[in-house]
């Protein structure tokens, strides 16, 4: 039959897997690797052409770039080993396809990997070849959701240390926060807050096994009732615990005309690291930079966790917006000492005044 389509993505970059006459362009810094790949299977005969094959929807860096995230639509089961010659770490997921519009990684030349491919080997079978940066070790493959596979990467430039089972601590005592909140023109302000993950979908795992999903979505909800009791018109892309895409999140606050739009979520590493803790604040624009240099302040400020700085990315949902948009990582879920802070309610509470309070001065300074 016919040869593999090959095919790469930058993060946020959707690919049409329609094949393409000509040589394939490959993301990544370094030559496209020598063939030595596994045989594609066959299709298995007696089932349905499509209707049973689960969609891999996105392959995407974390934002600590520790970990290579798979997505997909349906339960997905996988293989994974060295391909010979051991420049490229193989993925095989059986019983399925990629997406039409599949969102890829953005590469670097600070990226934890150099290349990644992704083959549609046959009909029924998605192939991921990853080529890790130098000095960067792959891990393993670990699956926190019948629907998400994690590749887990650790650069050589981190220190080894001795797996120990990390030991909670206590949240750290921030200076109290001024209960009071700004208040804003009632109703003029829109701002659309997006919790991550959900549903089948966790998220990052920590310590004691603290899922992201059961921390970003309380605390959200949090930040939605103290802006509307602010005067500030909230839109949640999700009120309850249930998947979704990243392009209906996009949707949803482009169809509200929001103002702002601000992404919730919690950091993770390896769980061999919990001396790892601190906020980090992305932005994908000028616009977006201002917002979050104000709410991370009010982060650091009110809740006296680590501060990891404000940094560029191009996360989908906030380089697809139109509005001032951020992505917040309220913490590392396997910290000692953030996963403390984020487990506890009143770690919870404190986060969500911080990011209110952020919103809300930013909103005074610009509107």
């Amino acid at each position: 039959g016919d040869s593999p389509r090959r095919r790469t993505a930058r993060r946020g970059e959707p690919v049409s897997s329609a094949g393409v006459p000509g040589p394939p362009v490959e993301a990544g810094r370094g030559p496209a690797p020598a063939s030595g790949g596994q045989p594609a299977q066959p299709p298995r005969p007696g089932r349905p052409s499509s209707d049973d094959l689960s969609t891999v929807q996105s392959v995407e860096l974390s934002s600590n770039g520790q970990q290579l995230l798979i997505r997909a639509d349906q339960p997905i089961t996988y293989t994974s080993d060295w391909e010979r010659g051991r420049v490229f770490y193989r993925i095989t997921i059986p019983d399925a396809r990629l997406a039409e519009r599949v969102i890829g990684p953005q590469i670097s030349a600070n990226s934890s990997i150099q290349q990644v491919r992704l083959l549609q080997e046959d009909e029924r079978t998605v192939a991921i070849l990853v080529q890790p940066a130098a000095g960067v070790v792959i891990r393993d493959v670990i699956q926190p959701s019948d629907r998400l596979l994690a590749l887990e990467l650790r650069g050589a430039a981190q220190p080894p240390t001795t797996p120990t089972r990390p030991t909670p601590t206590t949240p750290p005592v921030a200076t109290p926060p001024s209960t009071s909140l700004p208040r804003v023109p009632s109703g003029r302000i829109v701002v659309v807050l997006d919790p991550g993950h959900g549903g089948g979908d966790p998220g990052a795992i920590g310590i004691g096994g603290l899922r992201e999903k059961d921390v970003v979505f309380p605390i959200t909800t949090q930040v939605a009732r103290l802006l509307e009791q602010q005067g500030v018109q909230v839109v949640m892309t999700r009120t309850d615990d249930r998947e979704i895409d990243l392009e209906p999140r996009v949707q949803i606050a482009e169809r509200a005309r929001a103002n702002l739009f601000v992404s919730i979520h919690a950091n993770a590493i390896s769980l061999d690291r919990p001396d790892v803790n601190g906020i980090e604040t992305y932005y994908a624009s000028e616009a977006g930079a201002r917002l979050g240099r104000v709410i991370h302040d009010s982060m650091v400020r009110n809740t006296g966790l680590n501060d990891r700085g404000l940094r560029s990315a191009r996360f989908y949902v906030i380089r697809n917006t139109s509005m001032p948009a951020v992505l917040l990582e309220t913490g590392f879920v396997t910290g000692s000492q953030d996963a403390a802070f984020l487990r506890s309610a009143q770690g919870q509470q404190q986060m969500a005044f911080a990011i209110a309070q952020g919103i809300l001065q930013y909103i005074q300074q610009n509107f």
